[in-house]
């Protein structure tokens, strides 16, 4: 690896920056690719970095989280992953943007049609009277022209906006019942994911517990499980189970150099 520090640069596998002004959350957001400085030359982060990526006193850990990817970081599989797969790829299907709804229009009344239709009927009758009596039907003609024009324009705006209401009202039923199907996956895929993470862990209980108990310094002895260790400890023994090729940001003076750091964890480190 190298690092870019301020007009310095630091190459190789154990890199102390204690003596420099720069933080190991800095550092550790440079390797995610969040932060642009310090600038970082490295491979990119595997999974087990969002949970182990930066040991320090303050650190909180989903130790089951962690370990489980450090197992598959080892190339573990399990009974679930096609199961998981085929659950991400039908909830990617439904991960669509809300519906685009067609544009709403006024409500056209039935009472005002209805007169419309009176009117047209009327007018149109007034011109029968006239047709028969031989009288001058032509102002008659044209109102009845103009009223039956108004009438159909009525009727085209009532017919869409009764369309628009229920192309609407489908679309928006659609869109909610996408979103159950979308909850009842995500809960599926949140069951399988935890019975995928039991697997593995029974699969690398033995090593992680050896390799906690390999950490250099104090290790509370008092837990029952393993995985109910401290961060810090949990987390090295995390490390050191996983294969990690991201420079880990190292916070503990549990190790004497950081050289001591990168060999007991097989990992590039940057001691802050």
């Amino acid at each position: 690896m190298k690092l870019y520090v301020r007009g310095t640069t630091y190459e190789g596998r154990a890199v102390d920056l204690r003596c420099r002004p720069v933080a190991g959350g800095d550092v550790a957001g440079a390797v995610r690719g969040v932060r642009s400085l310090p600038a970082v030359d490295a491979p990119a982060p595997g999974p087990v970095y969002d949970y182990c990526g930066r040991v320090h006193p303050a650190m909180g850990l989903r130790t089951k989280t962690a370990v489980a990817a450090a197992a598959r970081s080892r190339g573990h599989r399990t009974t679930h992953d096609d199961a998981l797969a085929e659950l991400r790829e039908r909830l990617a299907d439904l991960d669509r943007a809300e519906p685009t709804l067609p544009r709403a229009r006024e409500p056209i009344d039935d009472d005002a049609v209805a007169t419309l239709r009176e009117r047209v009927a009327a007018t149109r009758g007034r011109l029968e009277a006239r047709e028969a009596l031989g009288a001058e039907t032509e102002a008659v003609e044209q109102r009845v022209r103009e009223a039956a024009r108004t009438l159909a324009e009525r009727e085209t705006e009532r017919a869409a906006a009764e369309q628009s209401r229920r192309q609407r009202r489908d679309r928006a039923r659609e869109y909610r019942d996408r979103q159950a199907r979308r909850r009842r996956l995500a809960d599926r895929l949140a069951n399988r994911r935890r019975d995928a993470r039991r697997e593995l862990l029974e699969r690398v209980s033995d090593a992680f517990a050896a390799a906690l108990d390999a950490v250099p310094g104090p290790v509370p002895a008092d837990t029952d499980d393993p995985l109910d260790a401290p961060p810090v400890p949990a987390a090295l023994a995390t490390l050191r189970l996983a294969r990690t090729d991201a420079p880990v940001v190292v916070e503990t003076d549990r190790f004497p150099s950081p050289t001591a750091a990168a060999d007991w964890l097989d990992a590039p480190v940057v001691r802050c």
